[in-house]
């Protein structure tokens, strides 16, 4: 009351706004430093409670790994983020025998109940906690809210519902995330091909198959681009024939860079003259990999392609190649006409002896 009749007896109007604006300024600053305060007050109280947890649940979790723990105590309703954590910790670690001990572990703590009340939260880091603890129990109830999940905008939480739906039935979740990955494009691929290395070689092989064959020929190199990063089995290599013959550049050089076998080396001496300087730089990497001492004289043309990525590339393949040693190089170095060729060796050279 008497700051308002302080405020009401200001008779200059200027005055009167300057004092109001400080007054209203310093509240600001005053309810900022309040937050400020309740914030770090709320963290520490948080951090001691995230302790006392990873205390008491740490040493149960690694009981596990070699026996049933004969004392469980109940977990409380503050620790349980910290114990889906750490349970998810440890069973991605684990195989065998300690897998089961911890599965035994959560119906023991009706760990499922926790999570599919995270999975339904409107806090998306518990939704996560969620997805990930049911797909490590194989829960099937949650199958159809994965697949909603994988729709998702947000590639996160969209990517963890597909590896909770690899986790619990592989096989048929890859025969539902294969064209659906190929709409995801904000997908990380590495992220992508830990989902391929999740599921059996042979199953996966024949879905791609059928995948490379049903789609769209502008869809082929994305596909393709998971070889080399995945585990197949031969069978997949019946492929390059087919796809080498496409009037599609991307798709020629997708099946080159992806060469594992016979069919794939052929093919990349096959297009080692094409006219499109990125299928020749695809050409000397893969020759790099696969190839053998006919192909260095391939390499050797190579590092006097017109196009500078062609001959760094063609340079480092013939420096990684295991039946060249360094004085083999020296001995290729001095007995190249080619100006750029030389250059270029030097440098793959250089860079190689850094390394």
């Amino acid at each position: 009351m008497v700051l308002f009749s302080v405020l009401n007896s200001i008779s200059d109007p200027v005055l009167f706004y300057l004092v109001n604006g400080v007054i209203i300024i310093s509240g600001l600053v005053i309810l900022m430093l309040i937050q400020v305060i309740s914030f770090r007050i709320y963290s520490v109280y948080q951090n001691k409670v995230n302790l006392k947890g990873k205390q008491i649940w740490r040493p149960i979790l690694a009981q596990a790994m070699l026996s049933y723990p004969e004392t469980i105590p109940r977990l409380e309703k503050k620790h349980q983020h910290i114990f889906l954590h750490e349970w998810n910790r440890f069973y991605s670690t684990l195989r065998g025998e300690a897998l089961t001990r911890l599965q035994r572990l959560s119906s023991h703590i009706h760990l499922d109940r926790i999570a599919h009340q995270y999975i339904n939260s409107r806090n998306i880091r518990k939704q996560l906690q969620g997805i990930v603890t049911l797909g490590h129990m194989q829960d099937y109830s949650v199958w159809d809210k994965l697949i909603d999940f994988t729709h998702s905008k947000h590639a996160i939480l969209s990517l963890t519902a597909a590896q909770a739906l690899v986790n619990i039935d592989s096989k048929n979740a890859i025969r539902f995330l294969l064209p659906h990955i190929i709409k995801r494009r904000d997908w990380p691929v590495a992220r992508v091909a830990m989902l391929f290395n999740s599921s059996r070689p042979g199953e996966l092989s024949i879905l791609l198959n059928q995948a490379i064959k049903q789609s769209p020929e502008k869809d082929i190199p994305y596909l393709l681009g998971f070889l080399d990063s995945s585990h197949f089995d031969p069978g997949i290599c019946n492929l390059y024939q087919q796809l080498g013959n496409s009037h599609d550049s991307k798709v020629i050089a997708a099946c080159i860079n992806a060469a594992t076998e016979t069919q794939g080396l052929e093919l990349a001496r096959k297009h080692a003259s094409n006219p499109q300087w990125y299928i020749r730089l695809h050409v000397a990497r893969t020759l790099g990999r696969l190839g053998s001492k006919a192909d260095l004289k391939i390499l050797i043309k190579l590092m006097s392609d017109p196009e500078w990525w062609v001959r760094y590339r063609s340079a480092q393949a013939v420096t990684q190649m295991p039946f060249i040693n360094a004085s083999d190089l020296k001995k290729l170095h001095s007995q190249l006409d080619d100006r750029y060729a030389r250059d270029i060796l030097r440098q793959a050279i250089s860079e190689q002896q850094w390394a």
